[in-house]
């Protein structure tokens, strides 16, 4: 009788620190690499601010996907961020939208950030029009227009 308890619960001790055991693979020791997508230069309007920021914000550690568009004026930007620091993401975002705003203050572009799932999704479509040059200048304006109309909403 006592050996069997003993085999039990020598067994689930077993089963629960092999559980809880080092994961190989994931994130042990690797580079955290950011999700970008650089745009084509000979569209609508130069993409260039927009690929600059992605590079300024790819060096971030807290930044895992980048999602930017411009015109002459304004540019929006989304970025995704890793699900344990989603309690820090008012501080995340005010601090690199200060940072942005500081490095693209000489080219007078109105800078908005975002880490709203919505405006990832809306900015990846808006960047696979810009590749494919599937969008004229103003349409490309009427939707940036848009998207940070969608910025503001409240949920």
């Amino acid at each position: 009788m006592f050996t069997n308890r003993f085999l039990i619960i020598v067994g689930l001790i077993s089963l629960l620190l092999t559980g809880c055991g080092n994961e190989t693979g994931k994130q042990s020791g690797t580079k955290n690499s950011v999700n970008i997508t650089n745009i084509s230069n000979q569209n609508v309007y130069d993409q260039e601010p927009s690929n600059k920021a992605k590079k300024l914000l790819a060096a971030k550690k807290n930044v895992t996907a980048i999602d930017a568009v411009n015109t002459d004026k304004k540019m929006i930007i989304a970025i995704e961020v890793p699900h344990h620091e989603r309690f820090q993401l008012k501080d995340i975002r005010d601090k690199l939208t200060k940072e942005l705003k500081k490095q693209f203050k000489q080219e007078e572009i109105t800078v908005e950030l975002s880490t709203d799932q919505k405006i990832i999704w809306e900015l990846e479509k808006l960047e696979e029009k810009l590749q494919k040059n599937n969008i004229s200048n103003k349409e490309l304006k009427k939707e940036i227009k848009r998207i940070s109309k969608l910025m503001k909403e409240q949920t």
